[in-house]
């Protein structure tokens, strides 16, 4: 076989083995993405079903049947009777929301000198936490209104419990960028 089909050969058997690994690693992101949503999930609703062993039960039934402004009003009642809802409520977003945060930022290993990828370290930890907060905004104005300044507390309260995740599971050193890091080996894990 001469050299330079043999030369050719390897060059495109390279290009595909390394646009494999760049699907794959894509791949992995999304997939640690979803697990960290079913994360978020369970302990969101294991929060709420603990809290809800203190507090009245939810009128789901009249929540489900009334309009917007029903709704509202009677969330107006409930959380009058039952101070604590509200509370409970930010603790159990945010602590999803945070624990999703930091199992992606502690398992994702970036920059990938694998596949020569350069995304900004904290882009995945952004998607998470975005659609997080897409579905409490819903929830807190829309399925189960407690109002505007509460979803805003709600939200600011879940960022702020996200961003200190991020930070524990050693977001902020590993990946302070790739001037810091020059081989696969110098890569920070947590």
């Amino acid at each position: 076989m001469p050299h330079s089909l043999l030369m050719s050969s390897k060059v495109g058997s390279t290009k595909h083995l390394k646009a494999m690994k760049k699907f794959l690693f894509a791949l992995r992101s999304i997939g640690l993405t979803i697990v960290g949503l079913v994360i978020a999930i369970l302990v969101t609703t294991g929060l709420h079903s603990f809290f809800g062993l203190f507090l009245d039960p939810l009128p789901m039934v009249d929540l489900q049947a009334a309009d917007w402004s029903g709704r509202s009003e009677i969330m107006t009642r409930y959380m009058a009777a039952n101070p604590f809802a509200v509370y409970s409520m930010l603790i159990a977003h945010g602590m999803g929301a945070a624990l999703a945060v930091f199992f992606y930022t502690k398992t994702i290993t970036l920059p990938s000198w694998t596949t020569q990828t350069r995304r900004k370290p904290f882009t995945g930890s952004i998607v998470l936490l975005a659609l997080w907060l897409w579905g409490d905004v819903q929830n807190d104005l829309y399925d189960v209104p407690v109002g505007v300044l509460w979803t805003t507390i709600d939200v600011l309260a879940t960022t702020a419990l996200s961003g200190l995740a991020f930070a524990i599971a050693g977001g902020l050193r590993k990946h302070e960028g790739t001037e810091s890091v020059t081989t696969e080996d110098g890569v920070y894990r947590g």
